[in-house]
């Protein structure tokens, strides 16, 4: 019986064990991919387009869902705790930058197209008007004037 016992709690001890320690690799493995990932934009964040953006987005959910649900249900210790914690805030930093960067663009082509709609309804306005009108009919004449001038000598 004694021996039923012990082999009970060995193995409640070695699952316990194999499960804590696969928590904590996939919290470390999903650190490693975080800042693996955010050195990467880091270096190429003035060049990517919102796809690029998104894939990123995309790519990181997972882990970071990983290291939030580590901190909510206390799987970790506190030094843990305060690297991703640390993690979390660069990649937050980094996706609140790349929304800026997304509205930024968004709003100066706003401001650029409705600039060039704008330029183009006065140039429109200024070639249908009465003195532009007026003005071509001055150069047709100037031009038949100029032509009777030459004919003439």
């Amino acid at each position: 019986m004694k021996a039923k016992f012990k082999f009970i709690i060995m193995a409640v001890a070695i699952v316990f064990i194999a499960v804590s320690c696969g928590k904590a690799s996939s919290v470390d493995a999903a650190l490693s991919q975080i800042e693996k990932a955010i050195d990467k934009v880091e270096k190429n964040k003035t060049s990517m387009t919102e796809a690029d953006w998104e894939a990123f987005s995309e790519e990181l959910e997972q882990p970071a869902k990983v290291l939030s649900e580590a901190l909510e249900s206390n799987q970790v210790g506190a030094m843990k705790k305060i690297k991703i914690s640390a993690v979390m805030l660069r990649y937050a930093a980094i996706i609140g930058e790349a929304a800026m960067h997304t509205m930024t663009d968004k709003m100066v082509e706003m401001h650029l197209a409705d600039s060039i709609a704008a330029v183009s309804n006065q140039l429109q306005e200024v070639l249908d008007g009465d003195e532009m009108k007026q003005a071509m009919q001055n150069l047709q004449k100037a031009v038949e004037d100029l032509q009777e001038v030459e004919i003439g000598n």
